[in-house]
This record gives C-alpha cells, structure tokens and sequence, in this order.
C-alpha cells in the first residue's frame, strides 16, 4: 500500500467541536491553544492526554492566531492533513464510498464529510484539480468529524471510478431531473454514491461512468437543494435501503 499524501502545510482547526474531533482522532496535534469558556477544562485535559501542552491566551491572540474570530476560545494547530492511497477503497473491509465530483465550497464539503461519517459512510474520494482539499475551513465545518473518516485524493477521478468498478462497486449517480426517485432505488450491496459540484453537476464523463442515476423528488417549483443537503438525504436513504446484513 502507498503511503498517505498530505496537504503541505500544517492544518488550523479551531472551534471547540472541530478541536475536540482532532484530539480523538489521534492525527499529530502540534499546538493547542484556549481561552477561559465552557469547555476549556474538557479541551486541555484531552490535549494534555495526548502530550500536547496547552497554551492559556487571550481572545485577541486567539484571533490572530485563528485568522478570525469565530473560534469561540479553542484553536490547535495539527499535522498536515493525511489522504488515505486509494487501495483504501479496494479493500473488503470498504463497504462503500461517497464520490464527490468538483465541490468548491469548503463549508459544502465540510458539512458533505460530516454527514458521510455520520452516515456511516466507508470513505470519501476528492478529485485533485477543479475541487477544493482539506483546509482548515473544511475541517472547521465538519466539527472535526472528518478526522477518522478516510478520505483520498486521486489524480483522475474517472479512471477511480473504474477502479471502483473493479473491487465490486455499482457507482449511483445522483442527478436532478432522473427517471428514477433515489426512494425507489434498491441499493447494491457494494454502493458507491456520485455528487456533482455546485451548480455544474456531474461532469459528462463522470456521469456516464455511473451504473444508476436517481434523483431527489422535488415540490412543485422547487429545483433543486443544496449540495451538502442532497448528499446528506441520499447517503441516509442508500444506508437506510441497504440489504440486510450490509454494513456501512
């Protein structure tokens, strides 16, 4: 197996639950720093477990160091953010997967990669070009759930998904405007879900790799819903529609 990338700079994450997500995962913490509030006791207890020490500053250095002032007194500064090889995904032990085709947005992708950890979802592959990675943003939007969720980034996202193909996956395109409702879509014991990128979609090649297309039905003067809403309704309805005995 091929060692895991990284993003090349150190990872910022602040926000008591982002903070609090990297503290579980065990991912390398560098740096902890927290102001007086309600969880500070909590923070600096799981950091001082982990063998970080913890740094007790004011709010205006929290904000200089965090670059904002929406950390609400916890900010920690981690490794870069390790992607997983995509033999991740070939292995057994993958019951399914979440394809993300050009998101831009990292609030978007954030709240898509809590909702696939919360889901159950086995892992998240990103398209390196045209597609934001794993920022600080990112992990701030998550709540820090993305940690421990294994997420690769590959190079060609269609010849990924031919590899998908390959270790058993039945790729489901989610489309606006399908014949088929995803509520009526008996889900393949190996799924692998496929989103489009704000506005745009999916790309045409990436959407003819796809073995389903299904949409989310809409109301009457509705066209369509938010991209981390739409990923988050089908990732609930592929799990709550799985075959008995399939986990993930």
């Amino acid at each position: 197996m091929s060692r895991r990338r990284t993003t090349e700079t150190p990872l910022l994450v602040y926000g008591p639950n982002a903070v609090a997500g990297l503290l579980r995962s065990g991912e390398p913490v560098f740096r902890v720093a927290l102001t007086r509030g309600a969880r500070e006791a909590e923070l600096a207890a799981a950091a001082r477990a982990r063998g970080v020490v913890v740094e007790s500053l004011d709010r205006a250095s929290l904000d200089r160091m965090a670059g904002t002032s929406h950390h609400q007194g916890a900010v920690a500064v981690a490794a870069p953010y390790r992607y997983v090889p995509f033999e991740h995904f070939q292995s057994p032990g993958c019951p399914s997967a979440l394809v993300l085709d050009g998101i831009q947005d990292p609030r978007n992708l954030g709240a898509i990669l809590r909702t696939a950890r919360a889901s159950g979802a086995g892992g998240v592959i990103l398209p390196r070009d045209r597609a934001v990675a794993v920022t600080s943003v990112v992990a701030v939007a998550s709540a820090g759930l993305l940690f421990g969720l294994p997420i690769a980034r590959v190079p060609n996202l269609a010849r990924a998904m031919d590899g998908l193909k390959q270790a058993g996956y039945w790729l489901i395109g989610l489309v606006p405007q399908a014949a088929q409702a995803i509520f009526d879509l008996e889900p393949p014991t190996r799924p692998a879900l496929v989103v489009g990128g704000e506005g745009e979609g999916l790309r045409a090649l990436v959407r003819r790799n796809c073995d389903f297309e299904v949409s989310i039905p809409m109301a009457p003067g509705v066209e369509s819903l938010n991209v981390a809403v739409a990923a988050g309704i089908a990732l609930y309805e592929i799990r709550r529609r799985r075959r008995p005995g399939a986990s993930g």
